[in-house]
């Protein structure tokens, strides 16, 4: 079942954020884990368009006491980024369906990490601001459209590669040890010379989305392959026999 839902707005957007209100209440109701609808912005100065909707003293009291709606059979509430972070980093019981409000793709990242969140909907402020987490997740839009630009298509040895890394790496998904770090490092320099053409997104979007990494360590995984892209480099990773990962990976493919 899809859990990612979107919205693309330019600007102020009053109907793409009913769209994505409606998407929010709708999951909530046909839910019996989810406790609660969430708006989430950066800080309380970006929640203009939802003081317009529920008034700006109803939205006031959503940041310390959750609001009962007609429309909804669960309370609603506003967070902002460090208040959701604080209240929901070291929880893992499924029970939101998170709204982000005018955001882009990388703060929306973020929200992926929190296990909280069952459901994210993401409205964004510019047209292509959302595309990244749109195209990691092949995310649904609210309003109905068709948007042929999220299917999200990897270079079949890319997926080899990264699948062969995880599982090398003990499924740790971090650099936590010495020797996983090590390993990933080789993996990104393999990649990085016989696969010139995958990108440091391509890399981060299936290490989250088909292997469960957490965002902020498939970053560090893209910040590895965009330095050597960039014409840098790393300590740590083998440097040599790298062509026999490569013809490795070949060889499964064809299998």
């Amino acid at each position: 079942m899809n859990r990612k839902y979107y919205a693309d707005a330019y600007g102020v957007d009053l109907e793409a954020l009913k769209a994505c209100i409606y998407k929010a209440f709708e999951l909530a109701d046909s839910d019996d884990e989810i406790k609660r609808v969430v708006f989430y912005s950066y800080t309380k100065n970006n929640f203009t368009q939802i003081n317009r909707i529920f008034g700006i003293d109803n939205v006031n009291r959503m940041f310390s006491h959750p609001l009962k709606c007609v429309l909804c059979t669960k309370p609603i509430r506003c967070a902002t980024e460090i208040t959701y972070k604080k209240e929901c980093e070291y929880r893992d019981i499924p029970k939101d369906v998170v709204i982000c409000c005018h955001m882009d793709s990388k703060a929306v990242c973020k929200v992926d990490d929190y296990l909280t969140a069952k459901y994210i909907i993401a409205l964004s402020w510019t047209l292509d601001g959302l595309k990244d987490w749109k195209l990691r997740w092949n995310a649904q839009n609210v309003l109905g459209k068709n948007d042929n630009e999220n299917t999200n298509t990897i270079n079949p040895i890319l997926e080899i590669a990264l699948r062969e890394m995880d599982n090398r790496m003990l499924n740790s998904k971090h650099f936590g040890h010495p020797d996983d770090e090590e390993v990933c490092k080789t993996y990104i320099r393999a990649i990085h010379k016989y696969l010139p053409e995958v990108t440091p997104i391509e890399v981060e979007n299936f290490l989250v989305s088909e292997l469960g990494w957490e965002n902020k360590n498939s970053a560090e995984v893209g910040k590895l392959l965009q330095r050597l892209k960039d014409g840098r480099t790393f300590r740590g990773g083998k440097r040599t026999y790298l062509r026999e990962y490569y013809n490795d990976w070949k060889k499964q493919l064809k299998k």
